[in-house]
């Protein structure tokens, strides 16, 4: 019996010593695995920084874009805007000419046009199209540039 008792604690001093060598190892593990985890939490935010300070570069890039090709306006102060705009109403001389006649003008041109569609019609003419005029139902007709600075401005 005196050899079984040796034996069980020869078994208990190789398991101790196997546990406390892998406590080691499993705390070198876990040490390793925390450099990693700082190391790559430290590249991602390097990585985010670079990629925001590329996205202001090309954001203000094509805002300079944009405002060289009248698109958008550039952000003023309030008080050079209200310089400006007091500078343009003060700028301002209204054309000469009578807006009555002008819509008169208008309705004419409009009859004339409409007389002229008519008389082709009566005369059973067939004339070619025009492209604007092939498009199918459905399709709008292009937007013009002040229409598509309008919905560019959000408006």
């Amino acid at each position: 019996m005196g050899k079984l008792q040796q034996q069980l604690e020869e078994m208990h001093i190789r398991i101790a010593e196997m546990a406390s060598h892998e406590e080691t190892l499993v705390k070198a593990l876990s040490d390793a695995l925390t450099r990693l985890d700082e190391q790559l939490l430290a590249d991602v935010q390097a990585i985010a920084s670079d990629h925001e300070a590329r996205r202001v570069t090309i954001l203000g890039e094509l805002q300079g874009l944009a405002s060289s090709i009248g698109m958008f306006q550039v952000q003023r102060s309030p008080a050079a805007a209200q310089i400006d705009h007091e500078a343009e109403v003060a700028a301002y001389i209204p054309s000469a000419g009578d807006w009555r006649q002008a819509t008169s003008n208008i309705r004419d041109d409009h009859e004339e046009a409409s007389h002229a569609a008519h008389a082709v019609q009566a005369a059973g003419a067939a004339r070619p199209l025009f492209p604007h005029e092939k498009r199918g139902v459905g399709v709008s007709a292009p937007l013009s540039l002040v229409e598509r600075r309008r919905r560019a401005a959000g408006g």
